[in-house]
This record gives structure tokens, sequence and C-alpha cells, in this order.
């Protein structure tokens, strides 16, 4: 990182911050993951909770949005905050937030839940962008492990809770509640940002927005993230092709800028930043799609009922949310790319654990091929977050910090848009569908499969899909570990090439 003089916080302000993130980290975890469990009733015209009109795709439309709103914005309002303070852009998008959370709970038709679920969406950005370069901004180097770590974990800490608390709200009080219930965490977050955090973290020289920039990267994470949402249609892969081509007019653009929206010489000269964000890429498109096709296997496989298959899912999430405190601290005294590139071999470990199952297989077997991906996330997020914001200077926190975001939801939609395509290759695509949701996971509308007495060839579509999140978590690997390493003794990073500070 860049030798800077940073102001560190007191302890209390800083103890005070993490607290406020991390609470507000488990309310958006939370409710994401419990509201994917009010799919069905909302779609099903027998129950009680249907909404009028409200098909399977259009169910997909109101999940999916919130992440394509997420993915699109976090870049530019990172770098918006870095210019203008990251608390204000934070206490901006958790009042957004709050708002359309509040507004959804009376909507009652697609068109009003999707475009609500948008600005939900484009709230939550202003958050996420913001949060890790919070934390980064009072944290001294040899502490924000330990704070991205409580961070992480109150994220994975919800994603365990969510769906079982959820199931049990939405069967006695509603799927409303589930939004009901998170507004007055979202105001009471809202006024201790307000009143109790103190101070502003943002550049000292206000530079230029690249608006046409943000504009075109806006462009072409639609058209990518989109376009794998529908990977399994004829147009998914216009789509693709299309975002290829923005992508290409991105750069281009983004070359001839003064000042970028989204600085694209770090890629280029810093090592250290290149392979922290890529191995993430890598890890998150290896392994998101394991709870999709682990669903799948357990209930049309070993023919578990979605409750057991359900409750067998949360051993990753729930080993997540106990090793990220652990993989932060770590970070804090160990070299990054040691204990990331031992958090990827642990992944690696579990997703061949689960290749190697078949329709014989115990259920202890899935169990354990889960917990070592859990601890592999776990002792990888946290640091890997820290080798992020520890290669760029000052001014980029707030790019940074949403690019942390980006990198986990792109590589998500490309793994799960990619399961998609081997179902609808090797299975085919009826005009069914269900919806597989997880929070920070992308969604997408899966084809809805005949169990596998009916189509043998389900096993066969399930382990092609985990051999190739194999080969990916092998390229994880190496870039995780082609990374540079930290001097602790002066906070900066040295690489093979003797790459220094070339972020500036």
């Amino acid at each position: 990182m860049a030798n800077e003089n940073l102001t560190v916080e007191p302890k209390k302000q800083r103890i005070t911050a993490l607290a406020i993130i991390s609470l507000s980290s488990f309310v958006s975890a939370f409710m994401g993951s419990a509201f994917s469990v009010a799919a069905p009733e909302m779609t099903n015209p027998t129950s009680s909770q249907y909404v009028p009109g409200l098909t399977e795709a259009g169910i997909g439309w109101v999940i999916t949005v919130y992440i394509l709103a997420t993915a699109m914005l976090q870049i530019p309002f990172g770098k918006i905050s870095d210019n203008y303070g990251r608390k204000k852009i934070y206490l901006i998008g958790t009042i957004i937030f709050s708002l359309a959370t509040l507004v959804l709970g009376f909507m009652n038709s697609e068109s009003t839940l999707v475009i609500f679920r948008f600005i939900q969406g484009a709230g939550a950005a202003l958050v996420f962008a913001t949060s890790t370069a919070i934390l980064t901004s009072i944290y001294p180097q040899e502490e924000r492990g330990k704070a991205f770590g409580i961070n992480i974990g109150s994220v994975y800490l919800g994603l365990t809770v969510g769906p079982s608390l959820g199931g049990v709200i939405i069967e006695h009080f509603g799927w409303r509640t589930i939004f009901f219930s998170v507004v007055p965490f979202g105001f009471i977050i809202t006024l201790l940002v307000m009143f109790v955090l103190k101070g502003e973290w943002k550049n000292e020289k206000t530079e230029k927005i690249d608006y046409i920039g943000a504009i075109i990267y806006i462009i072409t994470l639609f058209l990518l993230l989109y376009g794998f949402r529908s990977i399994n249609t004829n147009y998914g892969f216009y789509l693709i092709g299309a975002s290829i081509l923005s992508l290409i007019i991105f750069i281009l653009w983004e070359r001839r800028t003064e000042i970028p929206i989204l600085e694209l010489k770090l890629f280029k000269k810093n090592r250290f930043f290149t392979f922290a964000n890529l191995s993430a890429f890598l890890f998150y498109t290896a392994t998101s799609s394991t709870a999709l096709l682990l669903n799948y296997f357990l209930q049309d496989i070993l023919y578990l009922s979605v409750s057991v298959a359900g409750l067998i899912l949360l051993a990753r999430p729930f080993a997540q949310a106990i090793l990220s405190p652990i993989g932060g601290r770590l970070s804090d005294k160990i070299q990054h790319r040691t204990i990331t590139t031992i958090g990827v071999a642990m992944g690696l470990i579990g997703l061949s654990i689960l290749l190697s199952l078949n329709q014989h297989s115990s259920v202890v077997l899935v169990i354990f091929g889960l917990l070592f991906g859990g601890i592999g996330f776990g002792l990888f997020s946290s640091p890997n977050a820290n080798s992020i914001m520890s290669s760029v200077s000052r001014k980029l926190y707030g790019v940074a910090s949403a690019l942390v975001g980006t990198m986990r939801t792109i590589g998500q939609s490309i793994s799960l848009g990619f399961a998609t395509l081997m179902f609808s290759v090797i299975l085919g695509t009826p005009n069914t569908s269900t919806q597989i949701g997880f929070k920070h996971d992308f969604v997408i509308p899966i084809p809805h499969l005949i169990i596998s007495q009916h189509n043998p060839l389900l096993l066969t579509t399930i382990k092609i899909a985990f051999a190739v999140s194999l080969g990916m978590c092998v390229l994880a690997l190496i870039s995780s570990y082609l990374r540079g390493k930290i001097n602790f003794s002066n906070n900066t990073i040295s690489s093979s090439d003797n790459t220094k500070n070339q972020e500036n």
C-alpha cells in the first residue's frame, strides 16, 4: 500500500463504526435470504399470500433487479463517495434502503415490487460501496483484517439465520413482515450514523466525476449480468456479446479520460491489487453455484425433503460466519497470500469431495464438502478484502471498496449462469421454471427438473458443473498465490517484479 500517514480514529469511534456497519450487513443479508423463502407463496394463486398477477418470471425480476442495481451502481457511487464523503453516501444509502423497504411491504403488484426493489438495491449499492471504505479509513493497518472479518462474519450470520427465521415469520405473519421487520433496524442505523458516528472521510481534493464512463460502465454490467441471467435463452448470448463490445468501448474511453471512473492502471501497475481481485472473481465463480447444484442433488437424487436439504445447506454459511472473523484477524499478522491461498485450497478440497458424490453417497459427505467450502471462504474473504484495500492509496478507498462487491457479484452471476446453461444443454429447458435465490448470489430462473428416475442425466450434469468449478478453483489458487507480499514492518507491498506503490 502507499505508505501514508493516516489519521486513526479513537478506539471508541472505531468500535462504534464497526458495530453500525456490521449490524447493517447482518440486516441486509437476513432480509435477502429470508425474502427468497417467500417466492413460492407469492406466486401460488391458492396461497393467502399470493400477489395478484405475479408469475415465477415476475418474482425472478423482483429478486434479480435488486442484484442488478447493487452491481451496476457500486463503482460509480464508490467514486462519488471518495469525492463527497463516505459517511454521507453511506447515510443516503441507508435512508433510501430503509424507505424503499417500508414501501415494499405495502406493494401488491409485480411492477411496483420491481420498481421499489430496484430503488432498494440502489440504496444498498451506496451502503456496500462505502462500508469497507469507512472501516479502512478509521482502522490502522494492523487491525483492519479483524474489522473486515467481523463485518463479513455478520453477513454470513444473516445468511445462516435468514431462511429458517424467515420461514417462521412468513408462515405465521406473511411475506410483508420480512420487510416491516427490517425497517426499524434501518431507521435505528440511520440515527446512529447521523448522531453517533462522528467524522467524515473523503479526499482532500474533489475530482471531476467521469459521468460518461459511469454510464458506459452501468450499461456494460447490465448487459453482462442480465445476459448470464438469461443464458439459457438465445438472447442471453447476444446480451453477453453486447457486454463485451460495451466493455471494449468502456476501456477505450477510460484510457483517454484524465480522471476515469475506474482506475484501469491499477490493474496494469499494481500486481497485488490485480491478483487479489482476480482471485476473488475466480473463487466466487468456482463456488457460487454449489448451493444450487446440491439443492437438486439432495432433493432429486437422495430424495430428501426441502426442509432437510435447506438445513444441510446451512453448513457452509455457518462455517463462514465462524471462520470469517478468525481469517480477518489472521490477515493482520500473516501474509495475505498465505491465508487466502490456504482458504482457496480448503475450497478446492470441498469441491473435490462434492465432485465425488453419486446416488449412493452419504449426507455426511455432502456436509463435509460444504464445511470445507465454508472454511475456505471464511479464510479467504476477509483477508482478500484486506489485500485489496491495503493495496491502494487513501483517495481510492471508495472505488476499491465497491470493487470488492462487484467482483463477487460478477463471479456469482457467471457461476450460476454456467450451471443454468449445463441444465439447459444437457437436460433441456421445459416451459416451467423455479426460482433459486441467495443473498449476495445472483438470482436466475432455473429450469424445473423432473426428478432423477425420469432424467438420469441429472447427476451427470451436476458432476460436469462441479468439474468445471474445480478447474476454476485451481486458477483461483494460482492467482491467489501470485499476489505480492506485505512488509508488516512498514506496511508496504512487494512482489516478484518489484512493483511497489504504483497505484498513484
